[in-house]
């Protein structure tokens, strides 16, 4: 019965922090790509390639999850991020 319970109140944990993981805007996304392009640059010049190449695989998912929300809400797709991008701005809260 206890175990019941703990299973039931972790599958709930998951489902929720999974529903409030994805409800990022496609800006918070695209800003989360340029900030991963920015890793990927800086591993990169300092000569961690594994790094640099796991940040970039990041920035690509990151920019994927950014254009279906665009088109989702209706707005413009934003820019594939590309090496040498200037860092994001601080976030507005």
């Amino acid at each position: 019965m206890m175990n019941n319970i703990i299973n039931m109140t972790c599958i709930a944990g998951v489902l929720i922090a999974s529903a409030i993981g994805c409800a990022a805007t496609s800006a918070e996304e695209q800003r989360r790509a340029v900030t991963h392009q920015h890793n990927a640059d800086e591993a990169a010049h300092q000569g961690q390639y594994g790094v640099a190449g796991d940040e970039q695989r990041r920035a690509e998912e990151a920019h994927a999850r950014a254009v279906k929300k665009a088109m989702d809400e209706g707005k413009p797709i934003p820019r594939q991020t590309r090496p040498g991008d200037p860092p994001p701005p601080p976030p507005t809260e």
